[in-house]
């Protein structure tokens, strides 16, 4: 049987590792206001990975559109720049790179993070969401090659 002094050395002990569990938890969500942001890498575009050929190549000289890199730059203001490089392929064989770029502030919630933007067509802001996943940030971007969406994942 436990003494009174044994029952308060064991319930303080759980307390305190209940506490350092749940501030390791925050730590690690990459979201939570005590995890440090940073800069994360394109690690894919539609599933496949960098450089990836997103639309057209159909052929040898067919034309089409490449992803070659990217970031995403999350800061701890709450401001953020994505960086998705393009490259452009003709009939030709002439190519055309280009960046991409968004920037704007972003709210978060859990592990989702609501980028807002505005788009050159548009007269109000847009959203774009990422997702934490598994140590990886997933975000839809848009209008890649002027109307195309590209699901990225960035790695850290």
């Amino acid at each position: 049987m436990l003494t009174l002094w044994s029952r308060r050395s064991l319930l303080r002990a759980l307390s305190l590792a209940l506490v350092a569990a749940t501030l390791t938890a925050c730590y690690d969500d990459p979201f939570s206001p005590y995890w440090d942001h940073g800069t994360f890498y394109l690690l894919y575009a539609n599933n496949r990975p960098v450089p990836a050929t997103v639309s057209g190549g159909i052929g040898p000289n067919a034309p089409r559109l490449d992803v070659t890199r990217g970031t995403l730059t999350l800061r701890r203001d709450h401001s953020y720049q994505l960086l998705v490089d393009v490259r452009e392929w003709m009939a030709g064989g002439q190519f055309y790179e280009t960046t991409k770029v968004y920037a704007g502030r972003y709210e978060n919630e859990g592990r989702a993070i609501y980028l807002s933007y505005f788009d050159e067509r548009d007269y109000y802001s847009n959203v774009m969401v990422a997702n934490w996943r598994d140590g990886r940030v997933e975000v839809v971007v848009p209008n890649v090659d002027g109307r195309q969406e590209v699901l990225c994942v960035f790695i850290e």
